[in-house]
């Protein structure tokens, strides 16, 4: 197979009038065209979601099944993200074994898109618990995590933690373990944060959401993102964060901030009730519970709200994302040996068309 591009960005520099071979799900070689092509818009890696809870009406964590799985992949896809981490809110115990178990049989059936499995919980902090439920919220131990890890087996596990609810034998165990530890819900000191940070818990949840702030006698959870290069998640939908903020965010942490769009679907069919209103989600107490954002408007909002350059707001919803969760070898970027994940954007920056291993996807 093979896709004509006026223009590729390739996610480190722009290719004009190029011809992609494709073979095997894989690119093979990217080389000139004699002549001008004709076309608008221009061709980059499909996008990486590393926190979206569902789509079509299904939330993961009130069904945590292959057809949730199936539901979002289905939804997102449309807008760009070829590769996602279903996310699973704050659950029982039975309800992650139920969500861990359902990930494995959509793999082990050929399900599209799912790259792991994000366990936002249950080792929070109560005060930072945000639109999650308390009565979920679980102490940690040896045992538990070791039995999370167990569970897995070689499914991808992403878990965001609150640290100074662990002792230091259990935080070692968790981020010595194969689960990629992320720090959020979280009312850590710096210094707390900073001691995870240097064990290797090198990644924080949604900038600014659901955790100690920087003030000026205590820099908080938010102080130890901006003083280290711990990879940094973000949600630029205007609402989680002002632009403002994201603008000197981004002005700090450079290429450790990345997008993830947090969202949710319209269900109240479970534990979790999830209704959109005024443009945004809440759950019944009113509070912010996730967000109603694409991969393709939060590139936008970047470009156009927060004055990024459109290189770098693609590159942080692809090549970084992919460096996060150690998948830069087959995603993350158009070059030859990697996976034929890629979308064509036009120039105003919506989503044409989707390939996803080197299949076209939309029609």
């Amino acid at each position: 197979m093979v896709i004509l591009a006026k223009r590729v960005f390739t996610g480190y520099e722009w290719l004009v009038d190029q011809q992609i071979h494709i073979q095997q799900g894989r690119i093979q070689e990217i080389k000139s065209v004699e002549g001008d092509l004709q076309g608008s818009g221009f061709i980059c890696a499909g996008f990486i979601d590393l926190q979206v809870y569902g789509g079509g009406e299904l939330l993961f964590s009130n069904h945590p099944t292959e057809a949730s799985i199936a539901k979002t992949f289905e939804e997102h896809h449309k807008t760009g993200t070829t590769h996602f981490q279903i996310t699973l809110n704050c659950s029982p115990k039975e309800t992650m074994w139920k969500a861990i178990s359902s990930c494995q049989s959509y793999l082990a059936h050929g399900g599209n898109g799912l790259i792991g499995l994000h366990l936002e919980g249950p080792f929070f902090n109560p005060i930072r618990k945000g639109a999650h439920k308390e009565e979920y919220v679980q102490k940690p131990s040896v045992e538990y995590i070791q039995e999370i890890v167990q569970r897995a087996g070689d499914l991808p596990i992403y878990m965001t933690i609150a640290p100074e609810m662990f002792s230091e034998e259990e935080l070692d165990c968790i981020i010595k373990s194969p689960i990629m530890v992320s720090l959020g819900h979280s009312d850590a000191t710096i210094d707390q944060a900073n001691q995870a940070l240097a064990k290797g818990a090198n990644r924080i949840t949604h900038l600014f959401n659901a955790m100690s702030q920087w003030q000026s006698r205590a820099l908080g959870l938010v102080g130890a993102s901006f003083s280290s290069e711990a990879w940094t998640s973000i949600i630029v939908d205007g609402l989680h964060c002002d632009f403002r903020s994201v603008k000197l965010a981004k002005e700090l942490k450079k290429q450790h901030l990345f997008l993830i769009t947090d969202a949710v679907t319209h269900d109240v069919s479970g534990p979790y009730l999830f209704e959109k209103k005024d443009g945004k989600f809440t759950n019944e107490s009113g509070t912010l519970s996730g967000s109603a954002l694409t991969m393709e408007q939060a590139i936008q909002n970047c470009v156009h709200q927060v004055g990024m350059d459109v290189e770098e707001a693609i590159r942080m919803a692809t090549l970084y994302p992919a460096q996060v969760v150690n998948l830069e070898q087959d995603l993350g970027t158009v070059e030859v040996g990697k996976k034929a994940c890629l979308i064509h954007m036009s120039d105003d920056l919506k989503v044409q068309q989707v390939w996803l291993d080197g299949e076209p996807l939309m029609d």
